[in-house]
């Protein structure tokens, strides 16, 4: 059975996946609180002014009395989908049909009024601040990477008690998890982003700094190697494999899935520095769509794998490399590196489009090209066959 088709085990009807969608991002919500709560008790042990600087920045940001409202009415939307879907797992035909179309017009309801609250509101200088943080105390950058992995408790609890599959079967289509592939994938893409790296340099594309200091670096690297592959590892699970499972399965259509996955990956980013320049200059599309182009080509990576692992060794590869080696100005990884670049995003987009086709074809050469299980041979060999949804 490929990667795909897990879903065909278990529990997949619509309401499970908003259940535990829902519930993950709740469970996320709750843990990712109490993980940054010593943020302010780390900065005043490292860098007192910053504490004062943090509480300005959220004092700066004055919602409106409609914004409130709406704020509001997000909470009690919010409390609404939770009951709905308790009711929906506790009980079954109507009642389940009923409530679970419930859960899925509050949750709704929850996001366009969290979408409306927040327009005109800029975080810009509370996300900047944090930045110092991580900045000044590996302990506190440690901290906010370890908020990522916090979210598959719920989702991985989920998985087992209401989709009634295996944690691995969101993971790999394999008898067992293989990490040599990630392994692969994470020093391939260290190869190619050196490699594009240096040539870039050479023919005067981009101007690279070198900045290592020694020092601090190691503390940060040393982080930056054990918990930013977790980070990594939560997004591709989250939209290559539990959300491009699910909407595979409802839509019956791989490419629309990869399609809306990477979509939501890219907003997932809109908050990064990188964003906020892109969106005062005018710029904010071209920055945006390395991003989906990021997202889509780690879909093919799985569906060309048959699982996730190749996928979270390139991701984090790219951004241990990121943090570790080369980093870029205004950076979302507040990491000293060896090295520092600028940004552009015309140019940025284009080598980011090169080094992802690049990692694609080597992978695809790789494993063959897209290969599924063929469900007639009994052996279990595989085959090359049309791909089909």
């Amino acid at each position: 059975m490929d990667y795909f088709s897990q879903t065909k085990l278990g529990e997949s009807r619509w309401w499970s996946w908003i259940a535990v969608t829902w519930l993950a991002f709740v469970g996320w919500v709750i843990l990712q609180t109490i993980l940054l709560i010593p943020l302010p008790i780390i900065a005043s042990f490292t860098n007192p002014p910053l504490i004062d600087n943090l509480m300005n920045a959220f004092s700066s940001v004055a919602a409106s009395e409609s914004a409130e409202q709406m704020s509001s009415i997000s909470m009690m939307s919010g409390l609404a989908a939770t009951a709905a879907i308790i009711v929906a797992l506790t009980h079954d035909g109507k009642a389940r049909t009923i409530s679970g179309t419930l859960a899925g017009i509050a949750i709704t309801l929850c996001i366009i009024t969290s979408i409306l609250g927040s327009r005109g509101s800029d975080n810009s200088a509370v996300m900047d601040v944090i930045g110092q943080i991580m900045g000044a105390s590996p302990i506190a950058f440690g901290l906010f990477l370890l908020t990522f992995p916090a979210g598959l408790v719920t989702l991985f609890f989920c998985q087992r008690k209401i989709h009634k599959r295996t944690i691995r079967s969101m993971l790999t289509a394999a008898s067992r998890f293989r990490l040599p592939r990630v392994l692969e994938g994470f020093f391939l893409t260290w190869a190619v982003l050196g490699g594009f790296s240096l040539a870039a340099n050479a023919l005067g594309i981009i101007e690279v700094q070198y900045i290592f200091a020694g020092g601090k670096f190691w503390i940060y690297a040393l982080v930056s190697l054990l918990f930013i592959p977790l980070q990594s590892a939560t997004e591709e699970i989250v939209f290559r494999g539990y959300f491009n499972q699910g909407l595979t399965h409802l839509l019956k259509n791989k490419w629309i899935a990869f399609t809306l996955t990477s979509l939501a990956f890219m907003a997932l980013h809109l908050s990064n520095p990188e964003a906020l320049e892109g969106a005062a200059s005018g710029t904010l599309p071209i920055v945006m769509s390395g991003y989906f182009f990021f997202g889509f080509a780690m879909c093919l990576i799985v569906w060309l794998d048959d699982g996730l692992e190749t996928a979270i060794g390139i991701h984090a590869g790219n951004n241990c490399f990121a943090a570790i080696i080369m980093n870029y100005e205004n950076s979302v990884l507040p990491t000293p590196s060896v090295f520092l670049t600028g940004t552009d995003p015309v140019k940025d987009s284009i080598s980011t489009v090169l080094v992802l086709g690049t990692l694609v074809v080597i992978i695809w050469w790789r494993r063959g090209g897209p290969k599924r299980r063929d469900p007639e041979t009994s052996n279990g060999t595989r085959s090359i066959v049309g791909a089909s949804d």
